[in-house]
């Protein structure tokens, strides 16, 4: 066996060598996406200055601190060029929303704070400078990075991209992958009635749901009995398909059944990893077929395949993007685990923030592999270090939400 540690650098470095082509893609349909190249401001933002308020333009040297009377001179609206004559001594200029603002302008007075009389305007006291008024460049320079290359594109950031005039993004094409869940015990039709040693393939939807959460294209493909010979018939139609990852649960194991190993080898795969120091999951394995495309092979039990999933799939597909590692949010524990030294556990877990505003973690009940009960309540996991053998209620420990983008609550 390996460590966590090692086995997660040979992943990333499989995942930085395998790599993911790029493609341009319309701004709005950029969501979820990871930008392949840095994004730069194409102009300033605002374009030029103009007026916060409906209004008007003002010269301070014009007012003083009991205000005045000033005599409007024109009108300037949103949408229109900006006036090239400047604001005259003893006049002001009616503005509204978004004009610019013309030549010589220091604020813009509200309408609210004003009386009109025809064209005479009474000023009730003298604006600050620059009150009121947008400046150009203000929100964004020209040249300045919007988007770093490897970032995940979220809602918020179509606003940025279109106040900005950007069209189009350049972005990492999905990868592409297929699940394989492997048992003659399972059944795929949920609405089938069990037999005597059956249960439902929960493996699949929730592999499926996961690698659609991040950002993966999932090719179909139907679950695999305990047959080394369907497994192989299977595994060598895939590999004409361009797939980037295979995902198998099950049959990784020692066990007579447990085929998966034999399998990749017999179609000239080269084992990275079997066996890691850690819980659940520890016969993960990891390999590379000889048309490049990356093996998982992740054991059967619901929980360790969806630890693998989270601990080996996804930074392996963070560095195919050039995504940085992630880090780990650090919270107090609310209640104590014991474990023997040797394995790193990734234990389900809730995170909360406490009343004193700290954000505390509770090691949840059903911690066994097969458990899957504790994820209607679960939102991360905890993740305690190959050397530790207890946690007590207090202790600071290492917390990844269920996805590295989702957040903790």
């Amino acid at each position: 066996m390996i460590s966590y540690e090692g086995a997660k650098a040979i992943v990333v470095d499989a995942g930085q060598a395998r790599g993911c082509k790029t493609e341009t893609i319309m701004t709005q349909k950029v969501m979820g996406r990871v930008c392949a190249a840095d994004v730069l401001a194409p102009l300033d933002i605002q374009p030029f200055d103009n007026s916060a308020m409906d209004g008007f333009a003002v010269r301070l040297d014009d007012l003083n601190e009991d205000g005045g009377i000033l005599t409007k001179s024109g009108m300037v609206a949103a949408g229109g060029s900006a006036p090239k004559k400047a604001i005259q001594p003893g006049q002001c200029i009616e503005i509204m929303t978004g004009a610019p603002t013309p030549p010589g302008v220091e604020a813009v007075v509200p309408i609210e704070l004003v009386e009109v009389q025809g064209d005479e305007i009474s000023f009730k006291a003298q604006p600050e400078m620059g009150a009121n008024i947008r400046r150009a460049g203000e929100d964004f320079k020209r040249g300045m990075e919007v988007l770093g290359a490897g970032q995940v594109i979220h809602p918020q950031h179509i606003m940025p991209l279109a106040a900005l005039g950007i069209d189009k993004v350049s972005v990492f094409k999905k990868p592409r992958a297929v699940f394989l869940a492997t048992g003659n015990e399972l059944v795929d039709n949920l609405s089938q009635d069990l037999k005597p040693g059956q249960i439902y393939n929960s493996n699949r939807p929730y592999g499926l749901a996961a690698l659609e959460e991040m950002g993966i294209e999932c090719v179909d493909a139907p679950s695999v009995p305990d047959d080394p010979d369907q497994f192989e018939a299977l595994l060598k139609g895939l590999v004409s398909q361009n797939i980037d990852f295979i995902i198998s649960s099950g049959a990784v194991s020692a066990g007579k059944f447990d085929f998966v190993r034999e399998g990749l080898e017999k179609a000239g795969a080269e084992i990275l990893f079997h066996k890691v120091k850690i819980k659940p999951g520890k016969p993960n394995l990891f390999a590379r077929l000889q048309n490049g495309t990356l093996y998982f092979g992740l054991p059967g039990n619901p929980v360790a395949t969806t630890a693998g999933l989270r601990f080996f799939v996804q930074p392996c597909l963070q560095a195919m993007v050039g995504m940085k590692e992630e880090e780990p949010v650090r919270a107090k524990a609310m209640s104590s685990f014991k474990k023997r030294a040797g394995l790193r556990m990734f234990l389900k877990a809730r995170a909360d923030f406490q009343q004193d505003g700290s954000l505390g973690v509770d090691l949840l009940d059903g911690q066994a592999s097969f458990m899957v009960s504790p994820f209607l309540n679960m939102n991360c996991w905890a993740v305690v270090p190959e050397d530790v053998e207890e946690i007590k209620a207090g202790d600071i420990v290492d917390v990844y939400p269920l996805y590295p983008h989702a957040g903790l609550l």
